[in-house]
């Protein structure tokens, strides 16, 4: 049983108490004379009440307090401490779980992070990492995963989207973060990301769909970075930013 409120912990405490004075009831009248059951029920079950309310009331707010700890574990387990994205761990759990999800994977990675973190220090890194890793989750969907896969990578996992789909998604995606540079103490840091995308049918083995996307991400990278690229496609339909702007 999950104890939540005040009124969880009373209403559970209530139900021992009434079925531990069910029990002495009868106890009582199988024991004793008809005679002293009004004297014997009187005291017993006052004693009863009293008694069994105080422990279980008490066990009851020890069980609160042990399943919001495990509540707050869980959490941990399952959010990036920087981010509060999805862990790497938690990512392949709920994949795992699910065989049959269909969707795209994207590899998203800050692009030239290395030289932030040279120019302004790891603090300015991380705000940056901050910064992407609120961008992604605010435009994907409710049931779209996104992770923080190592470092300034992150994957997110688009549920029951095409290619074309994942696609623009991506696209749209590397915009946002292009036009939403990061305030860090007087700095103003912008940052591209290049992104990686790879179908993953259902049932298909998931390092296979994650090696497919970070193909796909190393070949954007090395066709200039700040682009969206695709497992499958050719060097040629990889769109260039400086032609399309």
């Amino acid at each position: 049983m999950r104890l939540q409120t005040n009124t969880d912990i009373y209403v559970f405490a209530a139900l021992v108490t009434a079925g531990a004075c069910s029990v002495v009831a009868v106890v009582i009248m199988l024991l004793y004379p008809r005679d002293e059951w009004a004297w014997e029920l009187t005291l017993s079950l006052t004693l009863t009440t009293t008694i069994t309310m105080t422990i279980t009331t008490h066990i009851a707010k020890k069980m609160r307090m042990i399943n919001a700890l495990s509540d707050e574990l869980q959490r941990l387990l399952a959010r990036d401490r920087l981010t509060d994205v999805a862990t790497r761990d938690y990512f392949y759990d709920l994949l795992e779980t699910s065989p049959e999800a269909f969707g795209v994977s994207l590899m998203v990675d800050i692009d030239h992070f290395k030289r932030v973190n040279d120019t302004h220090g790891h603090l300015a890194g991380d705000a940056v990492i901050q910064r992407v890793a609120r961008v992604l989750q605010k435009r994907v969907g409710d049931a779209d995963i996104v992770c923080r896969f190592g470092g300034e990578e992150f994957v997110i996992f688009l549920r029951d989207r095409t290619v074309a789909e994942a696609q623009e998604m991506a696209e749209n995606l590397r915009q946002a973060i292009a036009q939403d540079a990061v305030c860090f103490e007087g700095l103003v840091i912008a940052v591209t990301v290049s992104i990686g995308g790879s179908l993953r049918a259902r049932c298909a083995d998931i390092d296979e769909m994650i090696k497919q996307a970070d193909a796909a991400l190393y070949r954007a990278k090395a066709l200039g970075r700040d682009r969206v690229a695709f497992h499958g496609e050719r060097d040629a339909d990889v769109p260039s930013m400086k032609a399309a702007s």
